[in-house]
């Protein structure tokens, strides 16, 4: 797969933005939320404990993932999983992201990991950017595009935060990458597989792929059997792995021993039925996308344009079941910087956005969202403990827009969890979003691509 000259400079310049942006944070906030046990595993296994997170608890204010706060015994058990052939606490996770930042770790602690996420972001980028030009997008839309995504939430933030969504927009956009045609087929199958190695939620998007694979490149039988034998070979593999350390030869067993043999672990506490996520990680003042780069709002705009067309239609609608998925889950993301759960879909958002930026008369208005995405960008990565929220309360950030320009401009979208003038305002914004996409959808986009290999409609 040969690089293009853009993409080599996204890829150089984006590094080297994230890496800075990366160093900056942490030495300024200490690991949080998931990010301490995956480097306390990462640790573990570097030290030769297994996975075993006793000892690295034990430890742990002396370690460069310290989280600042004493971790009580108690919280220790609500954050990871027994083991049933063995003692002590074990990660709550799936298993991938500590094997593989377990290198990285050993030669330059929390520090080269960070470095190592800002690579993969970057290269995200870049692949979106390779996708957006697979697809037609004209030259100038696809690296505008590029620019706007990597420049905001959640690249941006989520370029130096140690989470499995940091990691995962990568194996998703060498997918999409081959689904363009823009890679070589043999790379799909091994894309796929990462995705739920990272981590069970992935689930849904790699399965979204199979079924994207082969509607758009249509394989043979055999040809789609030999493209899932990475992914039956990731199973097998996470099983016996998930049996030498749990005692369960299934996937993601940490997940089912959490659920099953902690007395404390409800589902119920780490869902939130009733469909609010699906808009609520999109416009939840505390928690969305759009609060944290109001220039993603157009994306919508470029995902109505690509449903006239094909593949795009089709990589598009990718991204459906793991957005159902998520919104049903703690779409809050837990304790972790805003749009959590939309960072893997940064491969995607490139493209949408780059069609969009065709349309001559969402020019004004991309340049007014795109400043406004900056402002909060900035504050993000220069004061990076304002990303943490609660849900159902104003935004740290907030109080730096208050102190340095003397408005709040995020406070126009909802806050969820608050007062019944929410619901008005949220169903506002369902409907704008929703007028966006229908839209762009009418508009069409035959007029801002050029001419690329899913010519033709949907």
């Amino acid at each position: 797969m040969t690089v293009s000259v853009a993409g080599r400079t996204l890829l150089v310049t984006f590094f080297a933005v994230y890496l800075i942006a990366g160093i900056w944070t942490t030495r300024r906030a200490h690991a949080t939320g998931d990010e301490t046990y995956y480097l306390m595993a990462a640790d573990a296994l570097v030290r030769g404990e297994g996975l075993d997170l006793t000892a690295r608890w034990q430890d742990l204010r002396a370690a460069s993932y310290d989280p600042g706060v004493p971790v009580p015994r108690a919280e220790l058990e609500r954050s990871t999983s027994p083991s049933r052939v063995r003692a002590g606490d074990y990660p709550l996770h799936d298993l991938g992201l500590p094997f593989l930042i377990a290198g990285p770790f050993a030669l330059g602690g929390r520090a080269l990991v960070v470095a190592g996420i800002a690579l993969a972001m970057a290269a995200a980028v870049a692949l979106g950017h390779r996708v957006a030009m697979a697809l037609g997008v004209r030259p100038a839309h696809a690296m505008a595009g590029a620019l706007a995504a990597g420049l905001s939430v959640p690249a941006m933030t989520y370029s130096g935060q140690v989470f499995a969504d940091a990691i995962a927009p990568v194996p998703y956009g060498v997918a999409l990458c081959a689904l363009a045609r823009a890679a070589p087929r043999w790379l799909f199958g091994p894309a796929v597989a990462a995705l739920p190695l990272l981590h069970l939620r992935f689930w849904p998007l790699a399965l979204a792929l199979v079924v994207a694979y082969a509607v758009v490149l249509r394989p043979g039988r055999r040809e789609l059997a030999a493209t899932l034998v990475p992914l039956g070979i990731v199973v097998a593999v996470v099983s016996l792995v998930d049996l030498a350390v749990y005692g369960v030869p299934l996937p993601h067993a940490g997940f089912l021993l959490f659920f099953l043999d902690r007395p404390e672990a409800r589902i119920s506490a780490f869902t939130r039925p009733g469909g609010e996520g699906l808009l609520g990680v999109f416009v939840d003042r505390a928690f969305g996308l759009l609060p944290a780069a109001p220039i993603a709002a157009i994306a919508f705009v470029g995902a109505g344009c690509a449903l006239r067309r094909r593949p795009s239609a089709v990589l598009a609608a990718t991204a459906v079941p793991y957005l159902v998925l998520a919104s049903f889950a703690d779409w809050t993301g837990g304790f972790g910087p805003q749009a959590r759960f939309l960072a893997v879909l940064v491969p995607l958002i490139v493209p949408l956005l780059g069609l969009a930026l065709g349309f001559r008369w969402i020019g004004p208005s991309a340049v007014a969202l795109g400043v406004w995405t900056l402002g909060q960008s900035l504050v993000y990565v220069v004061a990076p403990w304002l990303r943490y929220d609660s849900y159902g309360v104003p935004p740290l950030a907030d109080d730096a827009w208050r102190r340095f320009v003397g408005i709040v401009p995020g406070s126009v979208f909802p806050l969820f969890g608050t007062d019944g003038a929410t619901a008005a305002l949220a169903a506002a914004y369902a409907a704008l979003l929703a007028a966006l996409a229908v839209g762009g959808r009418l508009v069409g986009c035959h007029a801002v691509v050029t001419r690329g290999p899913d010519d033709g409609s949907a």
